[in-house]
């Protein structure tokens, strides 16, 4: 226990002089913390051991490793009447004790402009870039940390033309890829969509969306890419708030046919606030994404999400997520394959001060694969301290 506690300790003390070395920077000319301010400051540390990296079956020598993460950033809200400008803007840096050739650093943003002309008109215009470690698959035997990077870019605008009537229409653009070669190919989107939504009143909607676009993918190049969707969500009661959807989306590639696909997707889910200091998150939903050696994988899951607010600064999570996932075959050389991963965690968010904040969460995650080779267990856990003024 000792030898733990010590390697623990040695762990997060040189985090903790880095994270004051970028508080350092982030202080001069702030106040203390305040969820009004139009400018807020933050610097973190977060100490991760993870006992599975590469997510390698028990065959193929699973290692370990522990990864220091420490980010600093600054956001702003500032409103001028009508219109909305929200900026958020980050560095993260991710460091490996032993596997030190995966150290990256990350540079987060995301700009959002909402604007509004007279009382029926309104829109948005958004960026942002999302860059995170990502589970690499091991059916390629993964030596490296995949790191998966994602920019959207999206110009949506609304039109009230009745009390209870809105017209939706958008174009975005979304890219998305990966720094090792992994089941899911590096691919770009670029999307039209329109759509009328029907207000209930107290919050409660339904929609009908249809999106059409075209993109280009790692291998197989172009494609076009429709979508269409109705979706709802009600405000059964003050504590009580319920969503469902359900769409149909296709693919169709401009020179590989045999590559297309087409399937449901849908999404159901409700929250209950049980009590002034529980509430309970359940949700399911089927997605169908684009893979590389098979024309595609549908994804079924559900989760449970409790959350228990302990006390005025103390607060309690856990999650359980099941899913499902069947690979419909596109190369023959390779057999039938369907995967079943389960994830649970508990989490544990302490605000010391106003502006102080420790964190600590464990996790397990475990993959069945029907195809040789693909199983995994992996456990994690960390420990964190936030700063935000």
């Amino acid at each position: 226990m000792t030898s733990y506690r010590q390697a623990v300790c040695g762990r997060i003390a040189p985090s903790l002089s880095v994270l004051a070395a970028a508080v350092g920077v982030l202080l001069p000319g702030t106040a203390a913390a305040d969820t009004l301010d139009t400018v807020q400051w933050r610097a973190g540390v977060r100490e991760v051991y993870d006992d599975n990296l590469f997510a390698r079956p028990p065959e193929k020598d699973p290692v370990s490793d522990w990864m220091t993460r420490v980010d600093a950033g600054v956001s702003l809200d500032k409103q001028w009447g009508r219109q909305r400008v929200q900026l958020d803007l980050g560095v993260v840096d991710y460091r490996y004790r032993d596997y030190d050739n995966n150290d990256f650093t990350a540079t987060p943003y995301q700009a959002v402009w909402q604007w509004a002309v007279g009382n029926d008109v309104s829109g948005e215009f958004r960026l942002s870039r999302e860059e995170s470690p990502d589970l690499t698959d091991p059916a390629f035997g993964a030596s490296t940390v995949n790191v998966r990077k994602r920019d959207y870019q999206r110009a949506g605008v609304q039109w009230q033309f009745h009390p209870s009537w809105l017209l939706l229409g958008a174009l975005d653009r979304d890219k998305s890829s990966y720094s090792a070669l992994t089941s899911t190919p590096d691919e770009t989107l670029s999307s039209a969509e329109l759509g009328v939504r029907y207000l209930s009143g107290k919050g409660s909607f339904v929609e009908l969306l249809a999106r059409s676009g075209e993109g280009e993918q790692q291998f197989f190049r172009d494609f076009r890419e429709r979508q269409a969707g109705l979706s709802g969500e009600w405000a059964v009661s003050e504590k009580l708030r319920a969503w469902l959807g359900w769409g149909r989306l296709s693919r169709d590639y401009d020179t590989r046919s045999d590559l297309d696909y087409s399937g449901d997707t849908w999404r159901a889910g409700v929250r209950w606030q049980a009590t002034g200091k529980i509430d309970l998150t359940l949700s399911a939903d089927q997605k169908v994404e684009s893979q590389l050696l098979y024309r595609s994988r549908t994804v079924r899951s559900w989760s449970f999400e409790p959350r228990w607010q302990l006390s005025h600064r103390v607060t309690a999570r856990a999650s359980y997520v099941h899913s499902s996932a069947a690979y419909e075959q596109a190369l023959p050389v390779l057999g039938k394959r369907d995967d079943r991963t389960r994830v649970g965690s508990l989490s544990l968010d302490w605000q010391l001060t106003d502006p102080l904040k420790l964190s600590a969460q464990w996790q397990h995650e475990k993959r069945s694969s029907s195809y040789p080779g693909l199983d995994y267990t992996r456990q994690g856990y960390w420990l964190g301290l936030g700063l935000a003024f």
